[in-house]
């Protein structure tokens, strides 16, 4: 992660400045599942979580009758490295056919590919599976407390520092947005991911998720780190 912000010139962002959802997750599972398989929805690379817990991953096209059984959890880590159709099949079956916690490392619905469109994120497929078999899943991204609260313990470990001088940014009001406002941060709203500039007032006023500032965008320099 730190080295894809490197390549846009910000060599500031360091990894121990990286906080993701995939690290609550981790830490989930480090309580929560000590041994076993642990099926995923995602990338190969996107599994380090699980392998680095010393845990046995399985993409989730790999799940059948003969493995089910041993499965102790499902993850959805990405929308992408599996077959769309096959893997959602066999996550709403395996959910169906096992009491087992589900954990949804990102819970973003959708992306932005371009200016103007959108992509289905796995938050998204997370949100339609959990609602054909009638389960609960586990969430640890935005906008639910805890990935706000791992980063400003951790920010605090470094150097003393109030909400108030603290600024969460981000393009989507139902998770950046929401999850800021919650935690008592000023919040910005940028308008060049998912919410676009013409829809802004309208949708701001239908959620009532209201950001303390609207920008058109992020331009994020160096020296600010």
């Amino acid at each position: 992660m730190a080295s894809s912000y490197h390549k846009m010139g910000l060599h500031a962002i360091t990894p121990d400045r990286i906080i993701s959802s995939g690290m609550l997750t981790k830490e989930y599972l480090y309580l929560k599942v000590p041994d076993g398989m642990v099926a995923y929805l995602g990338t190969e690379g996107s599994a380090h979580y699980i392998e680095s817990l010393g845990l046995h991953p399985i993409p989730i096209n790999e799940v059948n009758e003969s493995n089910m059984d041993k499965i102790k959890a499902l993850l959805f880590l990405d929308d992408e490295g599996f077959d769309w159709k096959d893997g959602l099949n066999k996550a709403i079956n395996l959910m169906r056919k096992r009491t087992i916690p589900a954990i949804v490392a990102n819970t973003d619905h959708a992306y932005p590919v371009t200016i103007h469109d959108l992509s289905v994120a796995v938050g998204g497929l997370a949100m339609m599976v959990e609602n054909i078999v009638g389960k609960k899943f586990i969430r640890f991204g935005k906008p639910d407390s805890q990935m706000f609260m791992f980063a400003y313990d951790l920010i605090r470990d470094h150097r003393p520092i109030s909400k108030k001088e603290i600024v969460m940014v981000g393009d989507t009001l139902q998770t950046d947005i929401l999850g800021g406002n919650k935690f008592g941060l000023d919040t910005v709203l940028v308008l060049s991911g998912n919410t676009l500039p013409k829809d802004v007032d309208t949708r701001v006023t239908a959620s009532g998720i209201v950001p303390t500032y609207i920008c058109d965008s992020a331009v994020v320099q160096p020296e600010m780190f």
